[in-house]
């Protein structure tokens, strides 16, 4: 009797041991699955944050109506992405302090001469993002005094440009980790919203000098919304279509490779401009050639129907 009853609870023992394994596989299967879930979730709201937060930095950098608004947009654009941030906007080798984040502009900072700014320098002319220490051998004197020159801490430099050339550097910095994916991306969508801009650094004459007493009031205002039209349009091409650029530049068929985008957008211009106004211009076909051929409209290709007037 007494090794059966020790045979029963050794098999109970058994029993019950395989049930708890059981139950624990089922439980953490189940604890798996949740914390896959939570991450998921947490994932994809951090995604729609990010999608979000960019599309109203684009939303305001579209609307500036000054090189001081746009600098401040792309400032206030940062947060988020570092602690602390600056704009410095390039005009004739110097930089020019015209924007910041967390740290006091200073009154009268004189501008800084690019070569006394090695960091400044290597960006502007790689134009690809730097990383550097914060001392004066970087940065200069005046902006080290400006940012604090810390020996133990670096800052980053994202270049913005405007038609393959550097008008800006947008300067930042934090304590912990800077944001360099989101900070690029503003960098390059500041760089499109100022290319098609009449103002600030990037700022060009108009595509076509409009004589006001060679046409009404109505007439040229019809003529201002066409050009801006235009402009916006190859903008948005540059950005959204970035790689088709690209391509199209590299096999000199821009228009094979954009041809929906393109011809929506002629399509549009013939519609509410072209068929508006006996005097209107083909503002849009002399943005495609500037935007994105780089006024080279060879590079538009064989294929490419030509000016809609």
């Amino acid at each position: 009797m007494q090794d059966l009853t020790r045979a029963l609870l050794a098999d109970n023992r058994n029993v019950a041991r395989d049930q708890i394994e059981r139950i624990f596989e089922e439980r953490l299967a189940a604890l798996s699955a949740g914390v896959v879930e939570a991450v998921a979730e947490s994932l994809a709201g951090a995604r729609r944050e990010l999608t979000s937060k960019l599309n109203q930095s684009v939303r305001r950098l579209r609307g500036s109506e000054s090189e001081q608004q746009w600098s401040k947009a792309v400032v206030d654009a940062t947060q988020g992405f570092s602690d602390r941030a600056g704009l410095f906007l390039l005009r004739d080798g110097s930089l020019d302090l015209a924007a910041a984040r967390n740290i006091p502009v200073m009154d009268r900072m004189p501008a800084t001469s690019l070569d006394s700014a090695p960091a400044f320098r290597s960006a502007a002319q790689s134009k690809d993002t730097v990383v550097a220490l914060r001392t004066k051998g970087e940065m200069s004197e005046p902006i080290a005094r400006w940012a604090g020159e810390d020996k133990a801490r670096t800052f980053y430099l994202f270049p913005i440009a405007a038609k393959d050339r550097v008008v800006a550097l947008l300067y930042a910095d934090a304590d912990q980790d800077v944001e360099t994916n989101g900070l690029e991306l503003l960098a390059t969508v500041a760089g499109v919203v100022i290319e098609s801009r009449p103002f600030g650094t990037a700022a060009r004459p108009a595509l076509v000098s409009i004589s006001p007493s060679a046409m009404s009031l109505e007439e040229e205002h019809l003529h201002l919304k066409a050009q801006r039209f235009a402009r916006t349009q190859a903008a948005e091409i540059r950005l959204y279509k970035s790689e088709n650029v690209k391509n199209g530049r590299a096999g000199c068929n821009l228009y094979t490779s954009l041809k929906a985008e393109i011809d929506s957008a002629r399509e549009t211009f013939r519609r509410d401009y072209l068929s508006a106004s006996g005097t209107m211009v083909d503002y849009l076909h002399l943005e495609l050639v500037h935007t994105l051929a780089n006024d080279d409209v060879e590079l538009l290709g064989p294929d490419y129907p030509g000016p809609l007037v």
